[in-house]
């Protein structure tokens, strides 16, 4: 196991799925090496002799020239990433020892979220660069797996904040209307500069940027699931205007809301 310390991933291909009904293909063979990282959502897999459900705090490794089989259980949000291994500038077109294929399931879902929101960021960008980015994320995810495999119990304290899930559910009800983080902070009874620290250790991210997360990936399900204006969506998300989404948007996934519903209608 510890020859994938000296392996890279080579990118190929990062897309990522929004609530997918159902696959095109029930199975598939690849010439590359694929994972299916889910993010939301539960699908049902075949690899070889392997077989299981995958559902968050998953990630689902197939080698080249292997068939793999699939079906969707519930609406799947998912990154599709296709990559090369290479040792030592060397490609490694099949399987080998030291690489996990199937399920891989991670402890640490904080840290896996963290990589995934930066992943959804670049996936698709324009920047010629965009997949070493997601190259950086991936090889982390497959390093945490690594320390995990070799320790029964994580190093890092990762206990649960009931105070901070209790605010990720107070966010996701009030995410998609105007509500201030300053009034949260306080139902909480601690002050924002608290909030916010406490939040993120909690859950790897601000709670701002847990609330735009929300509202975007709304934003991105009606951009695709109807035929409502800018503004509209704006306004069912929780903002002033169109305007503003249209510019947050973009600095986020890094395309205009007309771009992303024009690439991702089917």
């Amino acid at each position: 196991m510890q020859c994938l310390w000296n392996l890279n991933p080579r990118m190929s291909q990062c897309t990522y799925w929004f609530q997918k009904q159902q696959f095109s293909y029930k199975e598939d063979i690849y010439d590359e090496w694929v994972i299916f990282a889910v993010e939301d959502g539960s699908f049902h897999y075949e690899i070889g002799d392997q077989e299981g459900i995958a559902s968050f705090g998953d990630i689902v490794i197939c080698p080249p020239g292997t068939t793999f089989y699939r079906d969707i259980i519930t609406p799947l949000s998912f990154y599709y990433i296709r990559f090369q291994w290479v040792d030592g500038g060397v490609s490694l077109l099949h399987s080998h020892e030291s690489i996990p294929v199937g399920k891989v399931k991670f402890k640490d879902t904080r840290r896996l979220a963290s990589n995934y929101f930066r992943m959804k960021s670049l996936a698709g960008s324009p920047d010629p660069f965009y997949l070493s980015w997601i190259a950086v994320h991936l090889q982390d995810i497959l390093y945490l797996h690594y320390a995990e495999s070799i320790h029964s119990e994580p190093k890092e304290d990762v206990r649960r904040d009931p105070l901070m899930e209790r605010a990720c559910r107070l966010i996701e009800q009030k995410a998609y209307e105007a509500f201030s983080m300053k009034a949260l902070s306080d139902e909480l009874g601690l002050t924002p500069v608290q909030f916010t620290r406490r939040f993120q250790s909690a859950q790897g991210m601000t709670p701002s940027d847990y609330l735009t997360g929300l509202r975007l990936k709304k934003a991105c399900t009606l951009l695709i699931t109807g035929g409502a204006t800018i503004e509209e969506v704006a306004h069912q998300c929780g903002y002033e205007n169109g305007y503003y989404l249209s510019r947050l948007f973009s600095k986020k996934l890094l395309m205009s809301p007309s771009a992303y519903r024009r690439t991702h209608q089917v």
